[in-house]
C-alpha cells in the first residue's frame, strides 16, 4: 500500500456504548507542510452525523490505537447561493506537540509542498483516484466489539469544470461496485503525476481536491479544488498566535 493512500483516514466519534466505543461514516485525509498537520473533510460529514469537534476521534494511520489531538479548527463562511459547495471544507490543525507526546504510531500525511497540483491544471480524460471509505463496505466485527471501515481505491475521470465555482467533476470508471456513494464525501482525490528521473518513468501521487457529493446512479461525482484547501491554510498560517 502506497503512503498516500493510508494518509485517507476515516471519519469516526467516541460514544458511550459498553460494547462499540465508535461508531460514524464518511471519509477524510491527513496534510502536512514543514510547521504543520492538518485533518481535512467535508464540514457536511459531521452535520449529517449531528456530531462534534469534541467526539472525534482520527488516528493518524492504520497501527494506531491513539487518537490524534486538535488545538485549531478552520472553515469557510457559508453564503446563501447554490454554487457554493468549495465551501463544504472542514480543517482541525494537529496539536503537534501533544501528538509527539502521546501518539503511538506515525502520522501519515500528503506533503502540501511538493505533493498538490491545482484541479485548473486537469484536463478531460486525465485518471483521477479517489481514496475513501463507503458505507456500504463497512461491518460491525462482533467478535472484536467493533466497526471496521473498509478503505476503498477508486478510479475516476476528470469531467471538466463544475457549474460551482472552485468545483470540478469526474466520472467513476472503476471495477469496484457501489450502490451508493455515502461515506465518500471528504475522500481525497489524486492524480498520477508522471516524471522521467535517471531515464525512469516515476509516479508521483498529487493531490488535486477533495470529493463532496455525487450519484452512483450517474457515476457523476464533484470535488473541490485543491486551491481552496491550499487557500484556506495558507490564511490560517498567517493569522496572530497561529504558531
Amino acid at each position: 500500500m502506497s503512503s498516500f493512500e493510508e494518509a485517507s483516514r476515516p471519519v469516526l466519534y467516541e460514544n458511550d456504548h459498553p460494547d462499540f466505543a465508535y461508531w460514524g461514516k464518511g471519509s477524510s485525509f491527513l496534510v502536512a507542510n514543514a510547521s504543520h498537520s492538518y485533518w481535512v473533510t467535508a464540514a457536511h460529514v459531521l452535520s449529517n452525523s449531528k456530531a462534534d469537534v469534541d467526539s472525534l476521534r482520527i488516528f493518524p494511520s492504520d497501527g494506531s490505537r491513539i487518537s490524534l489531538p486538535f488545538n485549531e479548527q478552520y472553515t469557510v463562511s457559508k453564503g446563501v447561493t447554490d454554487d457554493e459547495d468549495y465551501k463544504d471544507v472542514f480543517v482541525l490543525r494537529i496539536d503537534l506537540r501533544d501528538f509527539d507526546r502521546s501518539g503511538d504510531a506515525s502520522l501519515v500525511a500528503q506533503d502540501l509542498e511538493a505533493g498538490v497540483m491545482s484541479a485548473d491544471a486537469l484536463t478531460p480524460s486525465d485518471i483521477l483516484w479517489i481514496v475513501g471509505y463507503p458505507a456500504e463496505s463497512n461491518f460491525v466485527d462482533y467478535e472484536a466489539s467493533k466497526i471496521s471501515n473498509t478503505r476503498s481505491v477508486l478510479r475516476g475521470i476528470y469531467q471538466g469544470r463544475s457549474s460551482s465555482v472552485h468545483c470540478h467533476q469526474l466520472r467513476m470508471e472503476t471495477s469496484i461496485s457501489l450502490a451508493s456513494y455515502d461515506g465518500l464525501s471528504g475522500s481525497p482525490v489524486y492524480h498520477l503525476k508522471r516524471e522521467i528521473r535517471s531515464q525512469e518513468e516515476l509516479m508521483f501521487p498529487m493531490l488535486v481536491g477533495m470529493l463532496i457529493r455525487g450519484s452512483a446512479s450517474s457515476r457523476i461525482a464533484h470535488f473541490v479544488g485543491s486551491d481552496v484547501l491550499v487557500n484556506i491554510i495558507k490564511l490560517a498560517e498567517t493569522m496572530p498566535n497561529n504558531s
